[in-house]
């Protein structure tokens, strides 16, 4: 059985990779996983050009424009604000809508068996 980690002990533990040091920049200086991070969203917050394998092999540069929710992430957290939490799209069906599901096909069925088949009335001539 796996062991469950409590977020307290997950959050101190990639507080601990974030910390890693992963590079080292052109003149020596140390780069950890969390300053890549912080500068891949301020590369997308403001847009940027990659180098990219084209489908016949060749380099290519390659615009990235800005990302919407990149630059208001960054300044949020500039300002002080935490972060708003955002929605999933869930596909799932969610509890309540199978619940309301089955209520309304049990009431249906009840009213079926109330009101009798189905009265057929002979056509006038």
């Amino acid at each position: 059985m796996p062991q469950q980690i409590s977020t307290k002990a997950l959050t101190q533990q990639v507080r601990k990779l974030g910390e890693q040091i992963i590079s080292v920049t052109d003149d020596g200086s140390p780069i950890s996983r969390n300053e890549a991070l912080a500068q891949m969203l301020w590369d997308m917050a403001l847009g940027h050009t990659s180098r990219e394998r084209d489908t016949d092999g060749t380099m290519r540069e390659v615009y990235h424009p800005p990302v919407a929710w990149c630059a208001q992430y960054i300044y949020e957290r500039q300002e002080g604000r935490s972060p708003t939490a955002v929605p999933e799209n869930d596909t799932r069906i969610r509890a309540a809508d199978r619940v309301r599901d089955l209520a309304k096909a049990r009431l249906n069925k009840i009213a079926v068996a109330v009101a009798g088949p189905p009265q057929h009335k002979p056509p006038k001539s």
